[in-house]
Formats: structure tokens, C-alpha cells, sequence
């Protein structure tokens, strides 16, 4: 036999709905911000898609594992994967990492166009590789 919860017995007066009116929200609308397209969007915004990212991209890590940048170059990759995998509107795979690495020109014996100037240029921007992200058009998402 299961147990029954223990409940006090109170006289809780019910409450009435009122005819007074609903009051309304006295905050100002900023009309002043324009709509922006979604090309102009920041794409890194953290997400179950950078999780899963970070998630694909362990498995490449040993490319870059030796680089003393190697936080940020991991940083740039996942912020590129996200990118292009937000050019077709889904969340990254496995296809979105080999196709930055691929543009980047990475392999296990090249860091590729992650020399010191891009680097340097990442290090400063406030989301890592924005930069590098005019390497991947919509063009090239098309041949995919």
C-alpha cells in the first residue's frame, strides 16, 4: 500500500480575479536599432553546436598539439567549423572540420596559413579567425 502525503488541512481563502485591467508594460520600445541581416550576425555564440565542435575537432588536435598556439588555434578552427556549418544552416560534422582544414591548408606536417602574421591578427580579434572566415563563400558551400 503506498503512502499517502502528509498534508496539513488549512483554510486558504481562494482568490477572486479581479475586474481591474491587466496593467501594461511601461517599457519604451528602441526603435533606433535597425533589423540586421544575418550574414552581418555574430556566428560564435556559444551553442550546443561549439560543444560538439570542440567535441570533432579533439580527434585533429595532434596537427597543431606541439604549436605553442595551440589554444588558440583550436579556438580559430572551431570558430571556422561553426562558420561554415552556419553557411548551409545546420550544426557541424565531421565533413564541416576536414573542409576548414582543408582551406586552411593544415596537415599534420604544416600548420598551413596559420603563420605568425594570422596569428597575431586572431590573437586580437575578438572572435578568433573572424578574418579567415572570407576564405569559405557560399560558392564553395554549393560544391559540397
Amino acid at each position: 500500500m503506498s503512502q499517502q502525503p502528509n498534508l496539513e488541512d488549512t483554510n486558504y481563502k481562494l482568490q477572486t480575479l479581479s475586474d481591474l485591467p491587466v496593467p501594461r508594460s511601461q517599457a519604451k520600445k528602441n526603435t533606433s536599432d535597425n533589423l540586421k541581416h544575418p550574414f552581418e550576425q555574430v556566428f560564435s555564440i556559444p551553442s550546443p553546436d561549439s560543444g560538439y565542435a570542440l567535441k570533432l575537432i579533439k580527434k585533429y588536435e595532434h596537427f597543431w598539439n606541439t604549436h605553442h598556439k595551440k589554444k588558440l588555434i583550436t579556438k580559430i578552427i572551431s570558430n571556422l567549423v561553426i562558420y561554415q556549418a552556419s553557411l548551409v544552416g545546420r550544426g557541424p560534422t565531421k565533413s564541416d572540420i576536414e573542409r576548414v582544414l582543408e582551406v586552411l591548408e593544415i596537415s599534420e606536417n604544416s600548420i598551413g596559413l596559420l603563420n605568425k602574421e594570422n596569428l597575431q591578427l586572431a590573437s586580437k580579434e575578438t572572435i578568433k579567425g573572424l578574418h579567415l572566415s572570407e576564405l569559405f563563400s557560399s560558392i564553395d558551400v554549393d560544391k559540397m
